[in-house]
This record gives structure tokens, sequence and C-alpha cells, in this order.
């Protein structure tokens, strides 16, 4: 999720034949059925080839995500067992207060931050109307100041 930006949902949902390791992109079902295709981080595809190889329980299902141990082996891996799985790695990790969805806003961000464009944010996060991906970009001060900078520079170059 930190590195595509996907809904918890959407992760959810995926299909073992959404996912093309080889090309490192994923059919996603969104929001109100759109679907979208995104690119997947090379670790992350890396992570996704070792799960299905060597992690994933053998099962009929096919979504991707399943439960790998316990009663529920096999199924679909829930909502709940979604959030299970994060308070867990939050604990280890030692992150005091944090959700799933807080792990697309840090993509949104990080994505703006580096100076990537509003649409294409918008295409990634699967947003309808780009004021949705407004919401996700935090411009730090320096990051403000630096493009005011920039643009006096400019103006002075061109007077």
């Amino acid at each position: 999720m930190l590195f595509s930006g996907l809904r918890s949902r959407e992760v959810l949902s995926l299909r073992v034949s959404d996912v093309d390791i080889a090309q490192g992109w994923a059919r996603v079902a969104g929001k109100g059925g759109r679907e979208r295709q995104t690119p997947i981080d090379a670790d992350v595809v890396g992570w996704v080839q070792t799960y299905l190889l060597v992690e994933r329980p053998v099962t009929d299902t096919p979504v991707l995500f399943v439960v790998a141990k316990g009663r529920n082996r096999g199924q679909p891996l829930t909502p709940a067992g979604l959030r299970t799985i994060f308070r867990y790695h939050r604990a280890k990790a030692g992150v005091p207060a944090a959700h799933p969805h807080a792990l697309r806003h840090s993509f949104g961000t990080a994505l703006a931050e580096a100076g990537v464009d509003l649409a294409v944010i918008q295409a990634l996060l699967g947003h309808v109307h780009v004021d949705s991906s407004v919401g996700y970009i935090h411009l730090a001060p320096v990051r403000v100041r630096a493009a005011y900078d920039q643009a006096r520079q400019v103006r002075r170059a061109r007077s």
C-alpha cells in the first residue's frame, strides 16, 4: 500500500491474474467499479513473486492475498485480517498509532514532494476528480520556500 497507493479494499480485491509480474503492473478495481492499471515497484514485484511461490497456501480462490495460518487458511484475507496484520507490524516497528489508509496518504505526499505532476498522482490514486488528489499534497514549508525563491530568480533573470 505504501509503494502503490492502493486502498485497503483494492489490495484485498486483487486477484492473482490481476498482477503482471513480468511487466510490473497490476489491474486494480477501484471505487465505483472503475478499473485502472498501476505500476508495481520492483521490490514489491519480488515480494509478490516470493509470496506466490513460497508462502501462499494452496487454494482454489483467485484472490491474491489469503489467510496463511489457522482455521481460515487459504480463505481470502478480510479487512479485519488486514487490520490485524497492520497492527502487528505497527507494534513491532514501535509506531504508536496509524491506520492502513495512512500508507496511501504517505504515497501521495511522497509523489507530490518528488515533484510528480498532479494529473499523474490523480491517475495513480484512481481519483475521478483532481480535487481529491490535492488533499494528499502536504508540501513542507522548505519546498514552498524553494519554489518561491526559484520563481523569483526566473523573474529577475527576465528583467
